[in-house]
């Protein structure tokens, strides 16, 4: 959820409210678009967006998921969270917003995960307080996403099932241990492995 790439189309949670907080997200991605062919990267939570994106936008040729949830549709992003994670998250809202998403955590690893100081103070800068209602929203059920092609990218060890999932789909899979934010602190390495995915689906 937090973070992009750089020429990626970012979700935006400013303006969007609920109900229609997929739709919404989507719409305004769909937007940016213009009509060209684009291949949508969602990295972390934005996995989740997946089918409201398949239904915005008709031109999409494609998802790549990267170090990303996969979709959850049907159920809110707080039905697939751990209870300890989601117990957490919210005793740190604040006038119905979360913290920002270095302060979700007992521990900030943001100094770990990005060393660099100033992309670090740039990420830290560019983290949204998000709505808290929008965990609670339910995901379209829309399958049109599936029938994308869709190519996973894992970065972390936190995201073991869900590359092991994409992969059982027969989806073209990287796996690389790097760290959940190395978009920042080893782009080259990141674009290569979306390059070569990337590749992949354009081929299919």
């Amino acid at each position: 959820m937090a973070g992009q790439l750089p020429g990626a189309l970012a979700i935006d949670y400013g303006g969007v409210s609920g109900p229609d907080w997929y739709a919404g997200a989507a719409a305004r991605i769909a937007a940016q678009a213009r009509g060209d062919r684009w291949i949508a990267v969602l990295h972390s939570g934005a996995g989740g967006f997946a089918p409201a994106l398949a239904t915005a936008a008709p031109d999409i040729a494609g998802l790549i998921f990267v170090d990303a949830v996969l979709p959850y549709p049907g159920h809110s992003w707080l039905d697939t969270a751990p209870p300890a994670l989601a117990d957490r998250l919210r005793r740190r809202v604040i006038d119905g917003r979360l913290a920002p998403w270095n302060q979700w955590f007992d521990e900030d690893a943001v100094t770990r995960l990005i060393p660099e100081a100033s992309a670090r103070a740039a990420f830290i800068g560019e983290l949204p307080r998000m709505p808290f209602d929008f965990l609670e929203a339910v995901s379209p059920a829309d399958p049109g996403w599936k029938q994308l092609p869709a190519a996973y990218v894992q970065l972390s060890g936190a995201y073991d099932s869900e590359a092991a999932e994409a992969q059982a789909l027969g989806w073209a899979a990287r796996r690389a241990r790097l760290n959940h934010l190395a978009m920042l602190s080893d782009p080259d390495k990141v674009a290569a492995l979306l390059s070569e995915v990337c590749a992949s689906l354009s081929g299919s």
